[in-house]
């Protein structure tokens, strides 16, 4: 006999799907909805700031060690970024990168589209990875002068986020005013997300400024970063909403704490009077003013903010900056994971004027997941890191929160004692397959652990073994 029943539980207050089978049965299937409920859960997002240097010394596209070994080969065989959602930062897993801001790139299709073809390729899933349509220039309009002034760009992991915008920041007057008189060379771009699979709305929206500032020492190039700091703060209070969740990342080229184009990021007032948008950089969210990035040292507390060079570390260039609700965590939005921001490749343990790849260096000992497409060891990555770029990226991550509707049941068939499920699913909801013998009794037990959604399809599998029958049911813990 092979019978089907579809039980809502009362007991429950999520929606629930409750299958009947007996042993014996070959297939079934049944989809019931018990009650309109959702769940809030929340999805980490990696965020990567990477100056990737495409654009001088005869390159174009990823220098090796980006997305291949350093000494060649294939992107199978991975890359930095890919090295990157290998990295297991404090409690958090290994995952792909979600957010890349690129800066130093010559054009989208010939730098960039490349990075995304090769996202692609290593993880196996077509369209995982895309990039911002828009093409950033720089000062004089063009998109690569070949001397280290190419454009800022963006990549993204479409299963995890959607990118709602991306809006050029230009200085008054427009792309005619990018150089000297304003201080912005190259062309700021405002980036605007939210969680993919999910309706946009203010309490699930960011956004994210990618910039590169004007390099070199003295006054008037610490005036030039002003003038940037400013059309940023300006921008961000004009447009955003004053609640707004923003990431001011980049390539600073700061060379101490107490530069006013920092300054002005970390101000309380944006400079055209608005009270929002203040900054909160991680590693001095006590705003210390005091702190020379471009000096030598043995201070790890100083080493470890250090990005550039990879074979020469010597300056802190790269930073993600954040507004305080997502440095404190202030509920409903994006919001930092304590203890994962930092300098990928780097613990402290590189000496001044030190290489990545010393022999020193303990960064990515024992940090790195064993499974996944490729493992790639900490002596590659070092390796690749030297070649990849001579910057070193920056990485951190959040969290978003998602809204999980009930799940249903897409499959289910039943042969020789054992049920396989499938069900539509939220890429990084939780979900937890329960089974009871008994519906009177209703002593429903875990089937297996909680399941991390990794797709919009997932599944799951039980044998039934020795119990004549079984009831099953899927929730969102």
């Amino acid at each position: 006999m092979c019978r089907e029943s579809v039980t809502p539980t009362s007991s429950s207050p999520i929606k629930t799907v409750t299958i009947h089978f007996v042993l014996g049965c070959l297939a079934l299937g049944a989809v019931f909805d018990v009650s309109p409920l959702v769940a809030a859960q929340t999805r980490t997002l990696r965020i990567v700031t990477y100056n990737i240097e495409a654009d001088t010394g005869g390159y174009t596209t990823a220098r090796p060690g980006l997305i291949i070994p350093s000494g060649g080969g294939t992107v199978q065989q991975g890359g930095v970024l890919e090295g990157i959602g290998e990295e297991i930062v404090g409690n958090d897993p290994a995952q792909p990168l979600d957010i890349l801001a690129l800066e130093e790139t010559t054009t989208n299709p010939v730098t960039v589209v490349p990075i995304v073809n090769a996202l692609n390729s290593f993880y196996g899933l077509a369209g995982m990875y895309a990039n911002s349509t828009y093409q950033a220039t720089q000062f004089g309009g063009s998109t690569n002068s070949g001397s280290g002034n190419g454009p800022n760009a963006l990549v993204y992991n479409t299963a995890t986020v959607q990118l709602l915008t991306s809006v050029p920041v230009d200085p008054p007057g427009g792309i005619s005013q990018l150089g000297s008189s304003s201080g912005e060379y190259r062309e700021v771009m405002r980036y605007e997300f939210a969680p993919a699979g999910m309706t946009p709305t203010a309490a699930n929206e960011f956004y994210v400024y990618v910039s590169h500032y004007k390099a070199s020492t003295g006054a008037t190039n610490e005036n030039r970063r002003l003038g940037e700091a400013r059309i940023i703060r300006n921008d961000e209070a004009s447009h955003l909403p004053a609640d707004a969740r923003v990431l001011y990342v980049g390539d600073y080229n700061v060379d101490d704490s107490g530069e006013p184009g920092y300054q002005t990021i970390l101000s309380n007032t944006a400079p055209n009077g608005i009270h929002q948008g203040q900054g909160i950089d991680p590693l001095n969210p006590t705003n210390n003013p005091n702190i020379n990035w471009s000096s030598t040292t043995t201070d790890p507390s100083i080493l470890i903010m250090e990005s550039e060079s990879a074979t020469d570390l010597r300056y802190r260039d790269d930073l993600q900056v954040m507004t305080t609700n997502v440095y404190s965590g202030a509920p409903g939005g994006l919001a930092l994971v304590p203890g994962t921001y930092h300098v990928f490749g780097n613990n402290g343990t590189i000496p001044y004027f030190g290489s990545v790849n010393s022999g020193t260096n303990t960064a990515l000992n024992n940090r790195l997941a064993t499974n996944g497409p490729v493992f790639i060891g900490a002596a590659q990555l070092y390796l690749d890191l030297t070649t990849a770029s001579d910057h070193l990226p920056v990485v951190a991550d959040y969290t978003i929160p998602i809204t999980v509707q009930a799940p249903t049941f897409q499959s289910v068939t039943a042969a020789n004692g054992a049920v396989a499920f499938t069900w539509n699913a939220v890429v990084s909801a939780v979900y937890q397959v329960q089974y009871c013998t008994d519906l009177v009794q209703g002593d429903w037990n875990n089937l297996g652990s909680t399941i991390t959604a990794t797709n919009t399809v997932m599944s799951a599998a039980d044998s039934i073994g020795a119990d004549p029958q079984r009831f099953y049911r899927l929730s969102v813990p």
